[in-house]
């Protein structure tokens, strides 16, 4: 995909001139990303009740209600990891561009991912999952903070992306060789130690 590209510009898009404000953000959003945003109703959704279910999001304002029906339809296919891999496909894309730009050295790279992979193994059963929540962490990307309740509510519940997410998602499943689950979903035999150089993010 960034073939013959030689830097990636990640400060029009994400704020980031330099290496340690690329760690600094990889840190942060790995387990503080726009997952946060709705943990709290997949994780209601999971352990209520049916009936509880109804009364919890009957009590709550009209834009958190939308937020709740979208959830309660795509609880089943995400699982209780919600939308974490919208965050982690995203952190994993800041460490390949960190090579890119060269703050980042392969191992390095590495190291963080391996990271990254364990999160979503403890919270994904498989590809299909990791790539459902994905792309209802996008969907719902495109839309948060919206307040045009109405046009969040139809859109939500139409579940369809804007044109640049429309490009995005064919992209990735256009053909049987760009498809991304060509790889084993287990934990691998050996990981990495983290790198002298990574020490500040050595809690990650």
């Amino acid at each position: 995909m960034y073939l013959g590209v030689k830097r990636f510009d990640l400060e029009s898009s994400w704020g980031i001139e330099n290496r340690d404000e690329l760690l600094q953000t990889i840190s942060r959003m790995t387990d503080d990303g726009h997952a946060t945003q709705l943990e709290w109703l997949y994780r209601r959704w999971f352990r209520y009740a049916p009936q509880e279910w109804q009364e919890y999001t009957d009590a709550l304002d009209e834009g958190d209600r939308i937020y709740a029906r979208f959830v309660a339809d795509t609880a089943v296919c995400c699982g209780e990891g919600g939308i974490r891999s919208w965050d982690y496909v995203r952190m994993g894309f800041l460490c390949r561009m960190g090579v890119l730009n060269e703050w980042l050295t392969e191992e390095e790279s590495l190291w963080l991912q391996s990271r990254i992979q364990l999160r979503a193994l403890s919270y994904y059963s498989g590809w299909l999952q990791y790539f459902s929540a994905y792309y209802t962490g996008r969907l719902y990307w495109q839309l948060r903070n919206g307040d045009n309740l109405p046009l969040l509510r139809e859109t939500f519940a139409r579940k369809e992306f804007d044109d640049a997410g429309r490009r995005m998602m064919n992209k990735l499943i256009a053909g049987k060789d760009s498809f991304y689950a060509t790889l084993p979903w287990r934990y691998l035999p050996h990981y990495p130690e983290c790198p002298d150089t990574l020490q500040e993010v050595s809690d990650l």
